[in-house]
């Protein structure tokens, strides 16, 4: 009887296993497949492509921009604000941009988003001043591959100092 319980345990903690490790492939595969989206959408960005950045969003889609006490915003909101930056800068490039699996909230297993680290370079088209600012984000994807939330945070005090 003994026997029987101890195998009957192992082999629930072996299929237990088994299934959390499909489950963190799977989501890896999902990360790779959204990590290939989020640098494009970063390079649309550099770019200066607002048309084909907009291909990359979900309908549904929400920003939550770095400004303090901003709301979750919707598309329109982001293309806007990211044609103004694209007008009002030139040579925009992120550079020393690390790519990390997103994790979730709760649990801190991979769950297939994109966050990214880096700092954005680039000159204001008015002055000619080169601007540094520090940035995270995180890219939510739905199953279709289409952004459908971006997590913006900058260091605002890099504007103040090079601006």
């Amino acid at each position: 009887m003994k026997k029987i319980i101890i195998y009957s345990a192992l082999a629930c903690i072996v299929f237990t296993s088994c299934k959390e490790q499909k489950q963190a492939d799977g989501n890896l595969e999902k990360f790779q497949k959204n990590l290939v989206v989020a640098k494009q959408f970063i390079a649309v960005f550099s770019t200066k492509d607002s048309t084909k950045e907009a291909t990359l969003l979900a309908d549904n889609f929400k920003w939550n921009g770095p400004a303090i006490g901003q709301d979750s915003l919707p598309k329109e909101a982001l293309l806007s604000n990211d044609k103004e930056l694209m007008n009002g800068f030139n040579d925009i490039t992120l550079t020393n941009a690390q790519y990390l699996p997103g994790v979730d909230p709760v649990t801190y297993k991979i769950d297939g988003n994109v966050r990214v680290y880096g700092t954005w370079v680039t000159k204001s088209a008015s002055s000619g001043k080169t601007v540094k600012l520090r940035y995270y984000a995180v890219f939510e994807f739905n199953e279709a591959g289409k952004i459908t939330a971006l997590e913006e945070y900058t260091n605002m005090e890099d504007l103040k100092k090079e601006y």
